[in-house]
């Protein structure tokens, strides 16, 4: 009987996906906020869970608040069945709602991949348009000796001019 009691608590347990098979609805209540007080074999308050099982979607049940820590073995449930049309409304709903947490985990996942994507590429075009610069400024300092290189030849070429001008008076 325990098998069909199925909660929240038990994530991990219902498939090898780790929290794939949360609560699709938060507690409105906290486990122990619920009256007149139900006590376990352990004379405790019994914890109040949701059972998200196929055979009993949104069905609250009672069940020993210590029972993952070598509690009792007490589980009852709180509420009576719900109707088939109930149970296979709650069922497709359920799994539309893990669907939907799916797919938002996975464009999250998405969403960061991009993130660290364009962070990624913002760096190397900073480090391009750097590159870029020292080339400008390194093809600057190209010309700049070029020129300087052009006039001194000028200058040879007329002082040699003028010399053999001289040398020819």
């Amino acid at each position: 009987m325990a098998g069909s009691f199925r909660s929240s608590s038990s994530r991990a347990s219902w498939s090898g996906e780790i929290g794939a098979r949360r609560s699709p609805i938060p507690y409105r209540v906290g486990p122990l906020a619920y009256e007149p007080a139900v006590f376990c074999y352990c004379r405790k308050k019994a914890a109040l869970w949701i059972s998200w099982s196929d055979d009993n979607p949104g069905r609250r049940y009672l069940k020993c608040f210590r029972a993952r820590d070598g509690g009792c073995e007490f589980v009852r449930w709180y509420e009576g069945p719900h109707n088939a049309f109930v149970q296979g409304m709650l069922i497709d709903l359920r799994d539309a709602v893990w669907a939907l947490k799916r797919e938002r985990a996975d464009l999250q996942k998405a969403l960061g991949d991009a993130a660290m994507l364009l962070e990624q590429q913002q760096k190397e075009t900073a480090a391009l348009k750097k590159e870029a610069a020292e080339h400008v400024c390194y093809n600057a300092k190209l010309k700049k000796l070029e020129r300087d290189r052009r006039v001194l030849f000028l200058l040879c070429v007329a002082l040699g001019i003028v010399m053999l001008a001289r040398c020819l008076m």
